[in-house]
């Protein structure tokens, strides 16, 4: 359980005194209630036979959110008498629970003698941690991937790891130092493996029937590379889906058009950036696995750049929308996450990580997950007792009649 860290006081100190469920609103302290499984009557809001605490863990528990979101004034905000104190406002650890986070239920008539015996209040100003960093979900932030994306298209491209923050003229990040804030600050929560015996699917239209092999339907060779949303051309990628659905939504096909799909299996774990998942809602600061930069800054930067990396490009769309995505993913591929992102190697060591691709929601398909893996032709093979490297297993295909397309719509929000 994710409660174990927490000691358990009642047997260590003489303690008179049980809250309960009832008198919390805050769901994580509510669960960490349960936990212990303990059913009685609680001293402070009068609730009967419910489950109950020692206050005194209920109080370690909290102080332990506290400390996750929060921090004392002095150790990072300037102070200064003459001007009356401190340069950003802070709060004494009642107002934090009270109203901040307001931690009590309705069946308290009267909070504070639970809060005075839950927390000791000895005054300590509190901000929040990085006082002086953005708000949560700063459209500033944001915005960086839009000013990444106008560069790439219009202003540098090949050179663009070349330059430095000194002769940066576009703007407030430059992209190059966006790519590197990211992979230290956000990608680390989505790195994931792809297990063996996980089938992915390629597809190509066939209406003229012919049987197709192998080395039709893996990736093509380099001089056959077409630009492409992860690749620019001449660069052989592997382009999949996770089901042959999504694989035929993708080709846009017509109706009676066949579709041959390809079936392949994973032989070795691969190491992946999932891309696939909306980011889940901001975690109570009360949750053990709460973690501050990725709960206040990442999660409402990804939700937008998501979004963005997996929006359809369509066939009259100039080439250079492929742009910013083609850098995205060169970086993505070269970058070592050794520092960020733990995996031990055969010796028990720490190894390096590279990543073998990225998995990313599909643009024509609701659900639908595609996958492209950094590896040309000699990524899969036929022969499974020696696979020489490869890291999938061509298992075969099957060929399939368009029979119906369907288009739905909604009203945007937005509007």
């Amino acid at each position: 359980m994710k409660y174990v860290q927490l000691f358990i006081l009642k047997d260590k100190m003489m303690v008179e005194k049980n809250c309960c469920t009832n008198c919390f609103w805050e769901s994580e302290i509510k669960k960490f209630i349960e936990y212990f499984g303990i059913i009685g009557d609680c001293d402070y809001c009068g609730s009967q036979s419910v489950n109950i605490c020692d206050v005194s863990n209920a109080g370690m528990f909290i102080m332990e959110g506290i400390e996750r979101h929060y921090e004392d004034a002095a150790m990072e905000v300037g102070y200064s008498s003459s001007e009356g104190g401190y340069s950003l406002p802070t709060q004494q650890l009642d107002d934090i629970l009270l109203n901040s986070e307001a931690i009590f239920g309705d069946k308290l008539d009267d909070p504070y003698p639970l809060l005075n015996d839950l927390v000791s209040n000895d005054g300590t100003p509190y901000v929040r941690i990085d006082p002086y960093g953005p708000p949560s979900g700063d459209p500033d932030e944001i915005e960086d991937w839009s000013n990444f994306c106008r560069i790439i298209k219009n202003k540098q491209r090949f050179t663009i790891f070349l330059s430095s923050v000194e002769d940066n003229q576009y703007g407030h990040r430059h992209p190059k130092d966006l790519l590197f804030y990211l992979a230290h600050n956000y990608m680390p929560f989505l790195i994931t493996f792809l297990q063996p015996q996980n089938r992915i699917y390629r597809a190509r239209i066939n209406n003229e029937n012919k049987k197709m092999e192998h080395k039709e339907l893996t990736s093509p060779p380099p001089e056959r590379s077409r630009n492409n949303r992860m690749s620019p051309a001449g660069i052989s990628y592997f382009y999949g889906g996770l089901t042959p659905e999504v694989c035929i939504n993708e080709l846009y096909p017509s109706i009676v058009e066949n579709v041959t799909v390809a079936e392949f299996e994973v032989i070795s774990d691969l190491l992946v950036l999932d891309l696939s998942k909306e980011p889940e809602k901001r975690r109570s600061i009360f949750d053990p696995e709460y973690i501050f930069v990725y709960e206040e800054y990442s999660k409402a930067f990804l939700e937008h750049f998501v979004k963005d990396i997996s929006k359809p490009i369509r066939a009259k769309d100039s080439e250079i929308e492929y742009s910013p995505t083609q850098v995205f993913t060169e970086f993505v591929k070269s970058f070592n996450f050794k520092e960020s992102f733990y995996l031990p190697g055969t010796d028990g060591n720490e190894s390096d990580v590279f990543l073998d691709g990225i998995i990313f929601k599909s643009s024509v398909m609701k659900d639908g997950v595609n996958v492209v893996l950094f590896r040309g032709p000699e990524i899969s093979t036929v022969d499974i007792a020696d696979p020489k490297g490869a890291l999938l297993f061509y298992k075969g295909n099957k060929t399939y009649q368009v029979t119906k397309i369907a288009i739905e719509s909604m009203i945007r929000k937005d509007e």
